[in-house]
């Protein structure tokens, strides 16, 4: 793993959607080449060391030395506050500004959109939900009380490594507790379908943040279709795709 740079340039200072105060820099070109990073990649270990690359401080504090220490804080992160802190990261380095082509799928027509990153954030259509703390619900099929949890980089880390989706992990990995007791999976295989989707809906619905998704409307066809922006390669690589005439 790279070491972490020193403090070099013009650092930004904000809160992140829970409160946590950081400080950041620029990326670097390690960062560049840790996102391309297969290996990094598959296992999801590229966005922490994008982190470290660019994260100064965190809760008022210089990020540890120790990348393990690091590591670990920064996985810590609610993922929402992880998506808020990735868009600063791309602002600070690469302007609020950014051009790119986008495919629909519908009709498979490409077009070029021209977006204000920070306009789309102080507006509203980047969505940023507050926090709601320790929801329980009452399962209706088979009984049972299910605390539902906030997703983090540990579970992200869990989600990637998955070779095969496991819906039942997923689930069980949506819950703080089950029946005041730490979830397990024998217990979570034998809820019924209907059981096992109520948590799943309430955790989709809990959970606060930025949610990094900004909605296109094809040139072409007008179909609408909501885009993961950290999935358009300009997002970390601006200019590296071949213009087609700008239309929004």
């Amino acid at each position: 793993m790279a070491r972490r740079r020193e403090i070099s340039g013009e650092t930004i200072q904000f809160e992140l959607p829970s409160g946590i105060p950081v400080e950041i820099q620029e990326m670097s070109g390690n960062a560049e080449r840790h996102i391309r990073n297969k290996q990094f990649l598959k296992s999801g270990k590229w966005l922490e060391l994008l982190m470290m690359d660019t994260v100064v401080s965190l809760g008022g504090n210089a990020l540890p030395e120790s990348e393990l220490e690091a590591e670990k804080l920064l996985l810590d992160l609610r993922t929402g506050d992880r998506n808020y802190l990735l868009l600063q990261i791309r602002m600070q380095s690469f302007g609020e500004e950014m051009t790119f082509n986008y495919k629909c799928p519908e009709c498979k027509k490409t077009a070029g959109y021209s977006i204000n990153l920070k306009e789309l954030l102080d507006s509203g259509d980047l969505r940023v939900s507050p926090y709601r703390e320790d929801v329980p619900i009452q399962l209706e099929v088979r009984g049972g009380i299910a605390v539902i949890d906030y997703s983090d980089g540990h579970r992200e880390r869990l989600i990637a490594a998955q070779k095969e989706i496991d819906t039942v992990v997923l689930t069980m990995m949506a819950c703080k507790t089950f029946n005041g007791e730490k979830p397990a999976y024998e217990t979570f295989a034998k809820l019924l379908s209907r059981d096992l989707a109520k948590i799943r809906e309430t955790f989709l619905d809990l959970q606060g943040g930025l949610e990094p998704e900004i909605e296109l409307d094809c040139l072409e066809c007008g179909d609408s279709h909501n885009v993961l922006l950290a999935g358009i390669p300009d997002f970390f690589f601006p200019a590296t795709t071949k213009r087609v005439n700008i239309g929004r």
